[in-house]
């Protein structure tokens, strides 16, 4: 299967989950669906990093998870060559933040 059509599928998948997460009730279901995407999120993770080491190298995200891929040496802040779960999670949040963002503001012009 095409990868980066299962990457696009994953990260439509997360940001779908994160939104309910925010537009869940805050003292009902939001904890649930918070950590539904942060599984989803691991989930990603796991699936890209192929020698399952916790850390994800350029190469395996080129493999398999091609915007992280294209985004690898701002994420990999500390230049060790990888990045971590914590590292791609703040990755993927920001990321949804920005397209919610510009959803808000497209929807905002009509």
């Amino acid at each position: 299967m095409n990868t980066r059509l299962i990457s696009s599928t994953l990260l439509a998948l997360s940001l779908a989950v994160a939104g309910s997460a925010m537009a869940a009730d805050a003292t009902t279901t939001a904890q649930p669906a918070a950590a539904q995407g942060q599984n989803t999120v691991r989930a990603m993770f796991g699936f890209a990093d192929q020698n399952k080491d916790g850390q994800l190298t350029h190469a395996e995200a080129m493999a398999r998870l091609p915007i992280t891929s294209a985004n690898f040496d701002t994420i990999d802040s500390a230049k060790r060559g990888w990045i971590s779960i914590e590292q791609f999670s703040a990755f993927t949040q920001q990321r949804g933040a920005v397209q919610a963002e510009q959803v808000f503001k497209i929807g905002a012009g009509h």
